[in-house]
């Protein structure tokens, strides 16, 4: 708790400088960069340089910009934009320095693109806003840098969230950044209206935003939890669709700049629906391939025994057991070439024997399963159009091939193995058949 010491003392200079509006704007705005200064000692002490670098460039900035206006002097906008400016590279190393960036999936990059162009769609317009009322070159693009670096911050933050996981840490920094990045919106508005004060609540945002900052020395490499993009993509594209309406409203008081931002979130949301419906049809690939045998195309061994465990044990299923006769002789005699397309052509002719009621599967080998509706005379049934339906030769290639298949059965009832009881029945028809 005591990393939150400076946040606790900004909060309450933010609670008096508001309600104190009559109070010496001068000594106001010392103690404000006293903070500052004081902060970013303290976290030298600590050893976080980079933080420090940070806090306290922004800190040099905020006194030059003091001095110049109590004492009435001019203000160089490079020399006072520096400190400001020097924050996001600091930061943006800060947060590299903790991760490894490896393994990002296109659709976390994309993610992080449609959440930082969709929000610079709104950044653009009060950028363009603000340099219209700027005396200076050097003036517009200072005002034009600071979204550009509010923006590449909230990307490598949802980027890193994306692919390392979240933590109070990570929490805290990006509760600083996305404070920071409001007040500098709050900034570049007033700033358009010719409206900004000192001692506002601007300020008051980039005070809290820097000590919170501070208050988040470690940032861990990773975490349990992920970070869900939804709601911010969610917000970026309905601040890109209200920027378009807006021109489409009044296009004299939009600057068409502020559309490029819009249109590209647009569009990267629909690349991004793209790949979804792409890793959906993967993904349903995949789960089809996990339960599929690769050689026969019906269910393999284990999606069998997942679907047999699910059955309720009280007699209204049961199961076949199938194991096809002489099928070692062919793979001896012919190879293992011919032995695979013999198995894929029983299959075959075992699901057109079957109806929709039973459901097939290989458990290995030579040896194939059917689960269907009982009582056992049904099942019988069943058993006997599966043995008609080899009483044809099969023919692979030029070959014809002779194959019967022995059967047993069982009900899937009580606490008994069916599989166990299945397996006894088939191999008494098998030494039968003999």
């Amino acid at each position: 708790m005591f990393r939150f010491i400076p946040v606790v003392t900004g909060i309450i200079h933010l609670v008096i400088s508001q309600l104190m509006t009559g109070a010496d704007t001068v000594t106001g705005v010392a103690i404000y960069n006293l903070i500052l200064v004081a902060t970013s000692i303290w976290l030298l002490m600590q050893r976080e340089v980079v933080m420090a670098g940070a806090v306290g460039a922004w800190a040099l900035s905020s006194i030059y910009a003091a001095l110049v206006d109590s004492m009435g002097l001019t203000m160089i906008p490079i020399l006072n934009g520096f400190g400001f400016l020097a924050f996001y590279p600091l930061i943006f190393y800060y947060i590299l320095r903790s991760q490894q960036l490896v393994k990002i999936s296109r659709t976390q990059i994309l993610d992080s693109l449609i959440i930082t162009v969709g929000i610079s769609a709104l950044l653009s317009t009060l950028a363009l806003a603000a340099t219209s009322n700027a005396t200076s070159t050097s003036e517009k693009f200072l005002l034009t840098l600071y979204p550009i670096g509010d923006l590449l911050l909230i990307f490598l933050l949802v980027l890193v969230g994306m692919r390392s996981g979240v933590s109070r840490e990570y929490f805290i920094l990006l509760l600083a950044i996305i404070i920071f990045t409001l007040s500098d919106l709050g900034y570049l508005w007033l700033y358009s209206k010719s409206e900004y004060f000192v001692g506002g609540l601007v300020d008051e945002g980039w005070l809290i935003a820097l000590l919170l900052c501070a208050a988040a020395p470690k940032l861990p490499a990773a975490a349990k939890k992920t970070l869900n993009t939804y709601p911010p993509i969610f917000i970026a594209l309905t601040l890109a669709l209200s920027i378009l309406g807006w021109y489409s409203i009044n296009p004299a008081k939009v600057s068409p700049l502020t559309l490029i931002p819009a249109i590209g979130t647009l569009l990267l949301a629909f690349i991004r629906m793209a790949f979804a419906l792409e890793e959906a049809e993967l993904g349903k690939i995949h789960r089809t391939l996990a339960v599929t045998d690769e050689l026969t195309g019906v269910a393999n061994r284990r999606e069998f025994l997942d679907r047999l465990a699910k059955l309720p044990q009280d007699g209204s299923r049961a199961l076949l057991l199938l194991d096809l006769n002489g099928f070692k002789a062919i793979n001896d005699k012919y190879g293992h070439s011919t032995g695979d397309r013999t198995l894929q052509e029983a299959a075959h002719r075992f699901e057109l024997a079957l109806t929709e009621e039973s459901y097939l599967a290989r458990l290995g080998g030579d040896e194939f399963a059917v689960l269907t509706l009982a009582p056992l005379e049904r099942a019988e049934q069943v058993a006997e159009r599966l043995r008609r339906a080899l009483a044809a030769p099969l023919y692979v290639g030029e070959r014809e091939i002779s194959l019967s298949v022995s059967i047993g059965a069982a009900l899937i009832e009580g606490q008994s193995d069916p599989l166990e009881r299945a397996d006894a029945q088939m191999y008494l028809a098998k030494r039968s058949a003999r």
